[in-house]
Parts: C-alpha cells; structure tokens; sequence
C-alpha cells in the first residue's frame, strides 16, 4: 500500500476505463461524480464524494468504469496493487473485499441522495440537500464547499442562483459562513428547507 497525492482538476478516474491493476481510497479531499451517455458523450455531474470513495473497483470484476471522477480539491489517495486477472480474489484478504463492496453499494445511494435532490423545487431547497450530502460525506457540521461553479453544475442552474441561496439559507440561520470556502451547517434547518417545509420567497425558488 502506498500514498499518493491529487490535484485539484485532476481526473482520477474515466468513465469506460478498463482495469487500472490497482484500487485507489480517497483519504482526503473531494471529488465530482460525472456520467455521460454512450461513448462518454456529454458527461454531467451527477453528484460529489469524498473520504473513503473507492476507485477502480469495477476492475475486479473485469468490467469498465460507469463513472468518471475529477477531483475538485487536492486531496491524497491510498493506493492498493491488484493481482493480475484472473486471480478470483485479487490477492486481497475477505474482510477487505467485503469492505469493498459495502463502499460500492453506499456509492449506489449516495447517487440515489443526489438524484432525489435534483428533483426537488427550489434552488434553495436543492442546495441545502446538497448541503447535508456534504455535511455527511466530511462526516462533519463544518462543510467545505466545493466552487459555486460546481454547485451550479450539479444543481443544473447559475452560479448567481447559488450565491442567492447560500445568502438566503445564512439569513435564515441555516447555515454560518465561516469564510469564502467553509460554512457551519444547522441541520434541522436545512432539512426543513430540503424536504420543502419552509416558505420560500420566489426569488430563491
């Protein structure tokens, strides 16, 4: 096992890679989800990870990357050699490989969270949603914030959008600003914003 660090815009992985001969945990930093169509055309985001998000798993079973991921903070990675193919268990231990796969099915929800956020009304709303899912992944109240421009990406909507819903939800003492790139979060509040149960003005919808 070894350590490695990322950049900041650095693709760490692409959607349709074969196998990498090695699996790859995110120890620090954050990383942007994207998925695009046949051919990779068109990626978007389609949600963010963070800490303990495993890369190359889909190697083990021989089968391509479903998603791409670019990292939108520095961040470092630990970095684990696979036994080349055909080697059923990858020379890895069971208690790893169960651990593998827990990640893997809490990567499927963590895209179901983001995809039931996107449904919701309101940038407002569908920021403070997106506001929990970091506060969960940072296992943390003190978020960093990825850029506006991803936020916007991801909420499919403007940087100006996201700005007026990060001052709204401050108003409305959801959340502290500490500086540009970090923000204390009030749970129970964001999450009467994100399931709809607060009056919001249209502005902000």
């Amino acid at each position: 096992m070894s350590e490695a660090p990322f950049r900041k815009g650095e693709v760490l992985q692409r959607q349709g890679d074969g196998a990498a001969g090695e699996l790859r945990m995110v120890k620090v930093g954050m990383l942007l989800m994207q998925r695009g169509g046949a051919g990779r055309e068109g990626e978007r985001p389609v949600g963010l990870a963070g800490c303990g998000q495993v890369l190359g798993l889909p190697a083990l079973l021989e089968l391509p990357a479903p998603l791409s991921f670019v990292a939108v903070t520095p961040g470092r990675l630990c970095r684990v050699a696979l036994a080349p193919q055909g080697q059923g268990d990858a020379g890895l231990p069971a208690k790893v490989m169960r651990e593998l796969a827990r990640e893997q099915l809490q990567t499927g929800t963590r895209l179901a969270d983001w995809g039931r956020i996107a449904r919701v009304r309101g940038v407002a709303a569908q920021l403070a949603g997106a506001l929990l899912q970091l506060a969960e992944l940072q296992r943390s109240t003190l978020v960093r914030l990825p850029s506006q421009a991803v936020l916007a990406a991801l909420l499919a909507t403007t940087r100006e959008s996201v700005a007026r819903a990060l001052a709204l939800l401050a108003r409305e003492q959801a959340l502290l600003r500490r500086d540009r790139w970090h923000c204390e979060i009030e749970r129970a509040q964001l999450s009467a914003w994100a399931e709809g149960g607060r009056g919001r003005p249209a502005a902000a919808a």
